[in-house]
C-alpha cells in the first residue's frame, strides 16, 4: 500500500518535471520563414539573417545591413484515448477519445545584421527556439466532489516559451571559408498543471498540482561554411549543452470528499536542461534560378535522463501520515538522442521565389515516459510550402507548414506514463519582413 502511494508520488513529480523541460514535448521546427519553408534544410546555405540560428558562419558571406521582423503562428492538435484498464477504473474518466483544447500560439523573432565590413560581420537576434504546450479538461469530478468549488477545470496543462537573445559574429577566414559563433542568453517561462490518483483502496483520491516558473541561462552555437565552387556550399553547425536555472512556485492539493483539501504551496528551484545539437548541410545551385538543400541534424536529448526539483517548504500531499512530504525528488526520464533529415528547394519564377520542404524528425520520448501533456508522441513528418518577393529594399516571406505525428499506443500503465492511444498534428504559418540598407 505504502509502496503504491510512493510510486504515485514519484509519478506526480515526473509529470511536473516533464512539463518543466519541454511542455510541448519538442522544440520548434525552426526560425525564419524562408528556412522553415525549405524544411529547415538551411545549414549549408544560411544566407539570410536567420543564419544566426542555423549556421552563424553564413553571415560572413553577407554584404549588407538589414533589419528583419517575423513571427510563427502554431495551432497544435492532440488526442488521447484512455483505453487502458487503469484510467477506465478511475471515477471521472470514460473510455473514449479526449481532445486537447485548441489554441493559437505565436512566437516572434527579430534580427539585425551589420555586414558591410570586408571580413568581420556582426548581428543580433531575438527568437524562440523552444515552445508549445497542451491543455486538457479530461477529468470530470464525480458527484462526491460537488462540495469543491475550486477544483481546477483544466487539470492537465503545459506551456513553455524560451526566448533566445543571440549576439553573433562571423569571420571570413578565406574567400571560400568562414567561421561564425553566437551567444545564447535564454529566458525561460513555464506554466503547467497535473493530476494523479491514489490507490483504489482510498477511492482514487485526486492530487492536483500547479507549477509556474521563470529563469535565465546561457548557451552558444558555432559553425563553419565552405564554398568550394560557385554552385556548391557546405555548412557544419551545432550548439552546446546548456541549462536554465528556474525559480517559481508550486501548489499541490489532495482532494478528499466531501470538502477536505490536504496540501499547500512552496517556492521551488530546478534546472531546465537544453540539448546540444550538431548538423551538416549541403546546398547546390542546379541553375541560376533553382537551388536544392539537404540537411542532417543530431540532437542530444539523452542528457534528459533525470532532473531534480527542490521545494523550499515541504508539502503534505496525502492524509496518511506514512506518506512522506513532498520536498525533493530525482526523476528518471530515459529520453533518447534523435536525428532529423530535411530536404528543401527554392526556385524563382519571375520576381517570386517559391519554396518547398519536408523533414523527418524522431521523437526523443520513449513509451515508458509518454504522458498526455507531451505533444511529441512519435516520428514527425513535415510538409512545407513558402513564397518570397522583394519590393525594392523590402523583402516579404511567408510559409505554411503541416506536421503529422506517427500514432503511438502505450499499452502498459506505470508510474511514469499514461496508457492509451495518442494522435497529434500541428498547422503553422510564418511571416517575415526585412529591410536592407
Amino acid at each position: 500500500m505504502r509502496t503504491f502511494k510512493m510510486v504515485m508520488l514519484t509519478a506526480l513529480l515526473l509529470g511536473l518535471c516533464i512539463g518543466t523541460l519541454f511542455a510541448g514535448g519538442f522544440a520548434l521546427s525552426g526560425v525564419g520563414s524562408r528556412a522553415t519553408a525549405m524544411g529547415g534544410a538551411f545549414r549549408g546555405l544560411a544566407d539570410d539573417p536567420s543564419a544566426m540560428f542555423w549556421n552563424p558562419a553564413g553571415m560572413a558571406f553577407m554584404d549588407e545591413t538589414s533589419i528583419s521582423l517575423g513571427g510563427t503562428f502554431i495551432m497544435p492538435s492532440a488526442e488521447w484515448e484512455n483505453n487502458g484498464p487503469y484510467f477506465t477504473a478511475v471515477p471521472g474518466y470514460e473510455n473514449k477519445i479526449y481532445e486537447a483544447e485548441s489554441s493559437l500560439r505565436s512566437f516572434p523573432n527579430f534580427f539585425a545584421t551589420f555586414a558591410k565590413g570586408p571580413k568581420m560581420k556582426y548581428g543580433i537576434g531575438l527568437f524562440v527556439p523552444y515552445g508549445l504546450g497542451t491543455t486538457w479538461d479530461a477529468y470530470q469530478q464525480p458527484a462526491m466532489f460537488a462540495g469543491f468549488t475550486d477544483f481546477p477545470k483544466e487539470e492537465m496543462l503545459s506551456s513553455i516559451a524560451i526566448l533566445d537573445l543571440h549576439p553573433t559574429i562571423a569571420y571570413q577566414i578565406m574567400p571560400k571559408l568562414s567561421f561564425g559563433a553566437g551567444l545564447s542568453i535564454y529566458y525561460g517561462m513555464i506554466d503547467l498543471a497535473k493530476v494523479q490518483f491514489s490507490s483504489p483502496d482510498t477511492g482514487f483520491l485526486p492530487t492536483t498540482s500547479d507549477m509556474s516558473g521563470t529563469g535565465i541561462g546561457y548557451g552558444a552555437n558555432a559553425g563553419l561554411m565552405y564554398k568550394p565552387t560557385q554552385c556548391l556550399s557546405i555548412g557544419v553547425a551545432g550548439k552546446i549543452l546548456s541549462n536554465i536555472k528556474m525559480e517559481g512556485e508550486i501548489e499541490v492539493a489532495t482532494w478528499i470528499p466531501p470538502s477536505t483539501k490536504v496540501g499547500g504551496k512552496s517556492d521551488i528551484e530546478t534546472t531546465l536542461k537544453l540539448p546540444g545539437e550538431i548538423g551538416v548541410g549541403v546546398s547546390y545551385m542546379i541553375t541560376p534560378k533553382w537551388r536544392m538543400n539537404l540537411d542532417y541534424a543530431y540532437t542530444m536529448w539523452e542528457r534528459l535522463d533525470k532532473v531534480v526539483v527542490e521545494l523550499d517548504d515541504p508539502i503534505t500531499v496525502h492524509p496518511n501520515p506514512l506518506v512522506p512530504q513532498l520536498s525533493r525528488s530525482e526523476i528518471v526520464f530515459d529520453w533518447e538522442d534523435t536525428y532529423r533529415v530535411s530536404l528543401g528547394t527554392e526556385f524563382m519564377l519571375g520576381s517570386n521565389a517559391w519554396r518547398l520542404g519536408v523533414y523527418m524528425d524522431e521523437t526523443p520520448i520513449p513509451a515508458e515516459t509518454q504522458t498526455a501533456t507531451l505533444s511529441d508522441i512519435g516520428t514527425k513528418i513535415s510538409s512545407n510550402i513558402g513564397w518570397g518577393r522583394s519590393f525594392g529594399k523590402f523583402v516579404l516571406d511567408a510559409n505554411f507548414q503541416y506536421v503529422m505525428f506517427e500514432e503511438r499506443e502505450v499499452e502498459t500503465q506505470t508510474a511514469t506514463n499514461m496508457a492509451g492511444v495518442y494522435n497529434a498534428n500541428s498547422i503553422s504559418g510564418n511571416i517575415g519582413l526585412s529591410y536592407k540598407f
